[in-house]
């Protein structure tokens, strides 16, 4: 068996060995990474944390602001904001790598240098005006007016050095107004690229600050834990006059699988002895209380993390075998997943506030402000505000923020109240009361009627501006509150767009938010190393060939199917209950094309068997019989069994003499014409043709299919080849092919036999053999002594001749077996015996009965009138011979009755 089976110990390992190869080609691997994909679009969506939001620098922005990259000052500004509305942290997914251009300080230049010019140029005037009007008073001498003249030169010169001096002050610096700002917000994060070669342009001190002050100091690495985590070999931070000044900094580098997909992140990497966070990771840090970190071979763990829901719990994030993070993404694009907020909204916001700034001092200097009912000038507090913020961006303590946002409150709520308060009101009643009184001159009284139609027009513009900052504010209070906001470019022009599982199109941003998502859900996905499946493949494959080995066909490919269906169906219900992912297509297709090759080749081996099968027995066995044999070839193992059968022997009567009146060619087709006829009946009743032997034919019936009316069906072949005999001899006759009509003599037996495949592996012979083989062609031999045609044994009759016209005859003893049987003539079945066959019948039992009581003279009798009715009975014709014999000389008194026949 094992070397006739050997495939199915080999091919488990050669499709196993060949698929572990293939996972090693690009379009292979990029094969088991889409399964990957549709297993996770099965997979339950991960919910989406509200606190995560994305603060997107988008068309919008970029139309209205400008075209990116906008001037830093601008987002810088932004922080502001953020800081005011409560944002928890801001990740600024942009990298500032270099300096950028001067920028020009607005509130300077539109505020204090016209104020300072305005203060300056007073001074001088007022100087020059009072020197003139002391000389023309002639309250100083002229000859003293030299003296005051060189006074008034030096203030002058003062003046213009203030003036130069702020005029300076015009060109700001925006990258360090940049880190201002983001300490101002203290809690702003920025980048620190990871690369795989050193950049020369970064300065060495910028190096050294990003790995004293930036790298993470809280890790460690567990013992089998080395080499974890991957290395780079150079660092670009983000330039220091802004780094500096950050809450932190990770890197944005993502990692991109070969098919372009975006599935994975590192979380983690190192700098020559320094560890670096991820962007998004390093702020995520903060926001769980900064917990120590472990780094083992299989996951990273944040010990007595502080998780918002959970409270203090340790969080294991799974590592690929490359130290990677498998990012559970959102099930959507960009737009549709998590919260989105134009960074337009944060500059709208500055606008509609100067405007409305601008108005309340439009209204100051109108005088309307001093109908103000507050303890503290409107404008003032505003100030006060801003003198605060100004003073945390030059080093003050950042805790003063909270009073900046309180101050800011009160001052918009102040504001509302006085646009919105009856103010107008009040001042148009004022003005009224004035244009009622009497002594207005003209001019006075046009003059205050055009103030009085210009107010309602400042205070409904005033009002509006209001109520659309205040709507503003309201839109960056419910988006910013408490919020992990990820800033980062997604206008049209951006080319920093990727592919997840689930979007063609995604903006990388949000793979950071993604990521954050990931841990603070805990919903984590992980993939168990690739020699798993390498292990695995082999294994089932050679368990499905085990299996099917012994199956058909049919069988086999259900199993194989079963099989391939069972692998699947428990490699996607692992991964949807626990997340953890085995590749399930090294395996799968070892096990598919392993049972599929057993099969093909299991199918070819049994076309083969069956075309010999059938090429060799289609000669000797019924079509229906070569059928059964086909879906059982056990049955034709080498070896015999012993089974309950029917034995069935034919012969020529006196062929010998045929056989001399012919040439051998005559002869050979007279005896094929006679055997395919014969043959056929036997093969018609499922019977199984041994051999022949001249024009002898031997059969049997019961094997190799079982049946259990095989003596009855030998019964009808033989009254059947006799009635087949008469129709032959007419067309013998005319055909010239015999010069004498043949006659068939049939000896038959049912009993246990020996029948099997008899021989070698390299040539057998379906066969049977044993006593009661011998006994039907005793039988048949028997025949020429008794005159009849088909000779019948006891259990013959018993089991397959109740339909059948049968007359008893003797118990004889034959040549080679000692026990005595009863022989039974099988003459026609009753359905078709003739009157006179039946009346003969009858009297010949009569007669048999009366011999077998030693009634010679009636039995004589019997024998004569069966002999009136068929003269030609050789049955009858013996047993009054042996009458005769026993008139003149009787039997021993103890004779049993059994005749032996010394004759075969």
């Amino acid at each position: 068996m094992i070397k006739k089976e050997w495939y199915v110990l080999a091919l488990p390992f050669v499709f196993s060995a060949l698929f572990i190869l293939l996972s090693f080609v690009p379009f292979y691997k990029n094969f088991e990474s889409r399964i990957y994909d549709l297993y996770l679009s099965v997979r339950p969506e991960i919910e989406q944390d509200e606190r995560i939001l994305l603060l997107d620098i988008d068309d919008l922005s970029i139309s209205e602001v400008g075209v990116w990259p906008w001037s830093r000052d601008i987002t810088a500004r932004g922080l502001q904001l953020l800081r005011e509305f409560n944002a928890r942290s801001v990740v600024m997914d942009i990298e500032y790598t270099e300096s950028s251009p001067m920028g020009v300080n607005s509130r300077v230049l539109q505020e204090e240098i016209p104020q300072l010019f305005d203060q300056e140029f007073g001074k001088i005037s007022d100087n020059v005006r009072g020197l003139f009007n002391a000389l023309a008073a002639e309250s100083i001498p002229l000859s003293a007016a030299e003296e005051y003249v060189n006074d008034l030169t030096d203030l002058t010169k003062q003046s213009k050095q203030i003036l130069l001096q702020q005029v300076r002050n015009i060109a700001r610096d925006n990258d360090k107004f940049y880190g201002q700002m983001a300490r101002l917000n203290g809690s702003t994060y920025f980048t620190v690229s990871m690369l795989t070669e050193q950049d020369p342009a970064v300065p060495d001190s910028l190096i050294d600050f990003s790995q004293q002050e930036i790298a993470l100091d809280q890790i460690t690495a567990a013992a089998d834990a080395d080499g974890t985590i991957a290395a780079a070999d150079g660092i670009r931070p983000t330039i220091r006059p802004i780094l500096s000044k950050a809450a932190g900094a990770g890197f944005p580098n993502v990692v991109v699988d070969s098919d372009g997909v975006r599935r994975r992140v590192k979380l983690l990497m190192r700098f020559e002895d320094e560890y670096y966070g991820q962007l998004a990771f390093r702020p995520l840090l903060d926001w769980l209380g900064n917990p120590q970190i472990e780094v083992r071979s299989d996951a990273v763990i944040l010990e007595d993390a502080q998780h918002p829901e959970e409270g203090q719990i340790d969080i294991r994030i799974p590592l690929t075998e490359q130290a990677e993070v498998l990012i559970n993404w959102p099930k959507a694009n960009y737009q549709e997943s998590f919260r989105h907020l134009s960074f337009y909204e944060l500059v709208y916001n500055r606008e509609l506030e100067n405007r409305m700034i601008e108005n309340l001092e439009i209204m100051e200097s109108a005088g309307y402000l001093s109908y103000y009912q507050g303890d503290v000038p409107l404008l003032r507090a505003y100030s006060y505000a801003q003198d605060i913020a100004e003073e945390v961006r030059n080093g003050g303590n950042p805790e003063l923020m909270e009073e900046y946002a309180a101050v800011r409150r009160q001052f918009f709520t102040a504001a509302g109240d006085f646009l919105q308060g009856g103010t107008e009101e009040r001042i148009l009643a004022e003005i009224d009361r004035v244009l009622s009184s009497e002594g207005l001159s003209e001019t006075q009284r046009s003059s205050y009627q055009e103030v009085r139609a210009e107010i309602p027009e400042v205070f409904a513009t005033s009002r509006e501006v209001y109520s659309n900052l205040m709507e503003s504010r309201g839109r960056l209070e419910n988006a910013l509150d408490g919020s992990f906001v990820i800033v980062g470019h997604v206008g049209t022009s951006t080319t920093d767009i990727g592919v997840t599982p689930f979007a063609k199109e995604y903006m990388n941003v949000g793979t950071h938010a993604s990521l954050v998502n990931t841990i603070l859900q805990r919903n984590f996905l992980d993939e168990l190393p690739e020699w798993y499946a390498y292990i695995l493949a082999p294994v089932a494959a050679l368990l499905v060939g085990l299996i099917i080995r012994r199956q058909g066909p049919r069988v086999a490919i259900a199993v194989g199917l079963v099989f391939v269906a069972v692998m699947s169906a428990a490699s996607l219900g692992s991964f949807l209950i626990t997340g953890v992912y085995l590749s399930p297509v090294v395996p799968i297709l070892s096990v598919f094309f392993t049972f599929a090759a057993i099969t093909i080749l299991k199918y070819l081996q049994t076309a083969r068997d069956r075309m010999f099968i059938r090429n060799a027995f289609s000669h000797y066995l019924s079509n229906d019989v070569i059928n059964e044999l086909l879906s059982n070839q056990d049955k034709l193992k080498l070896g015999g069994d012993k089974k309950h059968m029917t034995a069935l022997f034919t012969d020529v009567k006196g062929f010998s003499s045929i056989s001399e009146t012919f040439d051998p060619a005559e002869l050979v087709k007279l005896l094929n014409k006679y055997l395919t006829e014969m043959s056929d009946i036997i093969l018609d009743y499922r019977g199984t043709i041994d051999k022949y032997e001249g024009d002898a034919i031997i059969s049997f019936f019961g094997a190799p299919i079982e049946y259990n009316d095989h003596a009855e069906r030998a019964c009808r072949s033989a009254v059947e080849m006799k009635r087949a005999e008469i129709a032959l001899n007419q067309r013998f006759q005319r055909e010239n092919l015999t010069p004498n009509p043949i006659y068939t003599r049939i000896g038959i037996n049912t009993g246990e036999m020996v029948v099997g495949n008899m021989g070698t592996d390299r040539k057998m012979d379906y066969t049977i053999m044993g006593n009661s083989v011998n006994l039907a062609s005793r039988l048949e031999g028997v025949n020429k002594q008794y005159g009849t045609w088909i000779l019948i044994s006891e259990p013959t009759f018993q089991e397959g001749g109740r339909d059948f016209l049968v007359r008893r005859l003797d118990r004889v003893r034959v040549v080679g077996i000692n026990k005595p049987v009863r022989l039974y003539e099988l003459l026609e079945e009753k359905a078709y015996a003739s009157p006179r066959q039946q009346e003969a019948q009858e009297l010949f039992q009569e007669a048999l009965e009366q011999f077998e009581s030693r009634n010679w003279e009636k039995a004589e009798g019997f024998f004569k009138r069966v002999l009136q009715l068929i003269p030609e009975d050789g049955p009858s014709q013996l047993y009054l011979k042996r009458i005769r014999k026993f008139k003149s000389k009787e039997p021993p008194q103890d004779w049993d009755g059994v005749f032996n026949l010394s004759l075969k």
